[in-house]
């Protein structure tokens, strides 16, 4: 049973890999894709699959050279870029996609790393070594590789990487080190406990994000973001309190990542207030940050785990071998980039409000996924808990997603005056009104 629930998740993994990259591909095309270019004499044409099958047996004879050459110097991108067809199919599957490999990723993610929590507990170094597997993605597609005349470059990366000032790169570091430390707790806080329960502690990151959004920014939001946080909290007590396997250092854990979350996001909205290097769009943005929170975490984690990391990894690998502890941690890292990159383009793509409601979802399918996968035992009180909680989330995000009332127009200015009968007699009451002294009758004598 165990193989095939292995085996599951990695298709879960792989598929939402690939979700990844079609929904990135109309901003990175990779020159991936099916089509075919059609030809004749020496103009050339750009035919979709179903076609391309039909037409290839008349290419070869009918092509001339310069066509040829022409042709092979279209890549797949070109196609996809120039097929209206292909290019609105994308456009149309780019957003489900991308909300399909942010909740699978999720889930598969919750569930793998809970798992190698299970057999392998060293939760500071397995978080590097998500990062690790992150930075290692992200580094394949910033690498050049040969085109083979698919694009006019003959080395060309999948993606551009940006471009950044060592006073840029300074500066995004301030975001990476919260990401880094938020990313260790999360991970700190199933290794001992439910991933229910932390889960439902992480509800609790909006009380800190408002709570120094005030202190930090100076900003205020309105009343019911306010009130929207009282089930919150009552929720996660309720949930707290009647925890069957409650781990303090599980709420410790939760309750430092959200803090560390919210001064991520908050030194984020500091940081994006004002262009940061080039090429810097969601998905490289968080390409960076995740290559300087793994060499910030990275001798933190060896300092803390280094000593029994060596005995505790061989014990695991006797346990159920190298191949599977392998495979393990590759599809948990792979699982855990993909996501968030899918949250990136998901969330991006859609209203606040949409947005709000989807991520309430989530949440409550990582919950119920995980309680029925690991049989979590879980009391009428606890699930009451968590659904309030679950529901002032859902409540702040709306509430917070509301624009703000508009404020009245200031009133049109009053009309200019007309100058009175007494104004026009008098010279120095007209210069008063118009601002200019009158033009006097070559007639009347200068004072």
């Amino acid at each position: 049973m165990a193989g095939a629930n292995e085996y599951l998740l990695s298709l879960l993994a792989l598929y939402g890999a690939s979700s990844t990259n079609l929904a990135a591909a109309e901003e990175n095309p990779t020159g991936a894709g099916r089509g075919a270019v059609h030809c004749k004499g020496s103009r050339c044409s750009l035919l979709p699959s179903w076609q391309a099958q039909g037409q290839q047996q008349h290419v070869a004879g009918r092509v001339s050279r310069p066509a040829l050459r022409q042709a092979q110097r279209l890549g797949l991108a070109a196609t996809l870029r120039l097929h209206g067809g292909s290019q609105s199919l994308l456009d149309s599957l780019k957003v489900p996609l991308a909300f399909a490999g942010w909740y699978l990723m999720s889930i598969v993610y919750s569930v793998l790393n809970k798992e190698v929590l299970t057999v392998w507990k060293f939760p500071c170094v397995f978080s590097a070594v998500q990062l690790l597997v992150g930075a290692l993605w992200i580094g394949g597609l910033w690498t050049p590789l040969p085109t083979f005349g698919m694009r006019k470059q003959r080395y060309a990366p999948l993606r551009e990487p940006p471009q950044l000032s060592w006073s840029q790169l300074w500066a995004v570091s301030s975001v990476a080190i919260w990401l880094a430390l938020g990313h260790v707790m999360s991970t700190v806080a199933p290794a001992y406990g439910t991933v229910a329960f932390t889960n439902v502690v992480k509800t609790l990151e909006p009380l800190f994000t408002c709570l120094f959004s005030a202190v930090l920014l100076r900003q205020v939001f309105a009343l019911p973001v306010y009130l929207s946080l009282v089930p919150v909290i009552l929720g996660v007590a309720l949930a707290s309190a009647s925890e069957v396997s409650f781990s303090m250092i599980s709420l410790v854990s939760g309750l430092l990542s959200n803090v560390c979350f919210a001064l991520r996001a908050i030194s984020a909205k500091k940081l994006m207030s004002r262009p940061v290097g080039e090429n810097m769009h969601a998905q490289n943005l968080y390409g960076v940050l995740t290559m300087i929170a793994l060499a910030a975490i990275l001798p933190i984690a060896l300092a803390i785990e280094g000593r029994t990391i060596v005995a505790g990894t061989q014990a695991t690998i006797d346990t159920i071998g190298w191949p599977r502890f392998l495979r393990m941690l590759l599809l948990c890292g792979i699982s855990h980039y993909t996501y968030n990159e899918c949250a990136f383009l998901a969330l991006s793509s859609v209203h606040p409000v949409t947005h709000a409601v989807a991520n309430t979802i989530k949440r409550v399918a990582v919950i119920v996924v995980t309680v029925l996968w690991f049989r979590n035992p879980l009391t009428l009180t606890g699930a009451l808990g968590s659904a309030i909680a679950i529901a002032g989330v859902l409540l702040y995000s709306l509430a917070k997603a509301q624009p703000p009332p508009a404020s009245l127009p200031p009133p049109p200015p009053p009309p200019p005056s007309q100058p009175t009968l007494q104004a026009a007699a008098t010279p120095g009451l007209q210069v008063a009104e118009t601002g200019r002294a009158p033009r006097r009758n070559k007639k009347q004598k200068a004072v």
